[in-house]
């Protein structure tokens, strides 16, 4: 049967990162000189899967996980459109300047260059400085000259 999983959280460093994960949520930097951007909760990406830190499953990756307890782990639809492929990257971010440009592929086009799903997004925000902001898309006048 399957308890309450904690996983390792992967800590990435990133330009734009700062020091909140550290003084928000207690993550313990490996190397006090970088700014970390993101604590990666969750993850199936391959070389940054997150691994159980917990109980008789400690030491087994999400990846692992799924193989093993499929659609008890997942739910049996979820299993059934995903595979052995956990659908999720779960991830806190520290964005102390703004952002590089995000661009994402569909599923077909990721498919084609990365052999993997595409990449959706979902955005909940646990914490934000006055004047913050998140800017999503373009201007209908924006043309890809002037973009570029």
């Amino acid at each position: 049967m399957l308890y309450p999983l904690k996983f390792r959280p992967i800590l990435k460093d990133r330009i734009w990162g700062g020091q909140r994960l550290k003084t928000l949520y207690g993550k313990k930097y490996p190397d006090l000189k970088l700014n970390y951007g993101e604590s990666w909760e969750l993850s199936p990406v391959h070389g940054s899967m997150s691994v159980v830190t917990n109980g008789m499953l400690k030491g087994n990756t999400i990846g692992e996980l799924v193989e093993i307890y499929m659609g008890d782990l997942l739910g049996e639809q979820v299993f059934n459109e995903y595979g052995a492929n956990f659908p999720l990257l779960i991830k806190l971010i520290d964005a102390a300047d703004s952002l590089s440009v995000q661009v994402h592929p569909d599923d077909n086009m990721a498919n084609e260059i990365h052999n993997a799903n595409g990449k959706s997004e979902m955005w909940y925000v646990l914490h934000a400085e006055e004047g913050a902001e998140i800017v999503s898309g373009l201007k209908p006048s924006v043309t890809k000259e002037h973009f570029a």
